[in-house]
Formats: C-alpha cells, structure tokens, sequence
C-alpha cells in the first residue's frame, strides 16, 4: 500500500526528470557549433593540399642541395602519412584564430622529415634544365616475427 506521501514523491521525481531533460536539451543547443554543419574542407583531397598551398608556400626550400623534393611524392608511404596529418591539421587550424600559429610549429617539425638530407625524398630530384626528375624508392626495414607465445 503507498502513502499519499510516497505518491507526491514520485509525482515530484518524474517532474524533476523532466525538467532536468528539457534543461538539458535547451544547453545542448546553446552549445557551440551545436547546430551548425562541420566547415567544408577547403582542399578536397591531400593532393589537392599538396599542389594548391605545400609547394606554393615551400617551394623555394628545395634547392637539391639541402632540400628535396620528389615530384612522385605519392609513391613514398612517409611523405603521405606527413602529408596528410599536415593537410588535415592545416584544415582545423584554419579555422581557430590563432590557430595557424600552433599549425606553423607542427609544420616546421615534418619539413625537415620530407625534404631535409636525412627525410623522405634525400635520393629523389625534381627536373631542372640540365638533369631529368629522379625517383628513388628508400628500402624498408624488416622485423622477424615474435617467437610463438610472445604476445600471450
């Protein structure tokens, strides 16, 4: 048997449960960026990122001599995984007020690994008037397998 007074309880549970969702919802739609549509990307593929702002904005460091570039880029797994994570910060940073500031220090980071002596396209060269584009695929490590039960 329940009391008048568990009855008002419950009465006033489900009021605060409902209160508490419309209070809810009412916050998720003031939230930011809550009801508009995530920024279309500016460059629609890495190549795209690569051509239309990398080489346009760095070009001037590859001089064959201390920088490097391969203009088959796309055959070296590194320079992809560079690439890209570059191309998709580049897209956030974009759009932050500050944000090309923080973007500027990742990108001096991955460009001594892409086109300094030691990076990705060391071997490789970009045509000039005396000499034909060259590109040269670097060999890969190797790893034996882990003997049976390692992982276990």
């Amino acid at each position: 048997m329940t009391s008048r007074r568990d009855e008002d309880l419950v009465g006033m549970v489900a009021a605060l449960q409902t209160q508490v969702a419309e209070l809810t919802q009412r916050l998720d739609d003031q939230a930011p960026g809550a009801t508009e549509a995530p920024a279309a990307l500016r460059f629609p593929t890495v190549e795209a990122w690569v051509t239309g702002l990398f080489l346009p904005m760095f070009a001037w460091r590859v001089d064959g001599q201390r920088w490097h570039w391969c203009p088959q880029w796309w055959r070296h797994a590194e320079a992809i995984w560079r690439l890209e994570l570059l191309w998709r910060s580049w897209e956030v940073s974009r759009l932050a007020p500050t944000g090309m500031s923080g973007w500027s220090v990742e990108v001096d980071r991955h460009i001594h690994e892409l086109l300094g002596d030691s990076g990705s396209f060391k071997q490789c060269r970009a045509a000039d008037e005396d000499r034909a584009a060259r590109h040269t695929d670097l060999p890969s490590a190797t790893a034996d397998s882990a003997p049976d039960g390692w992982w276990d």
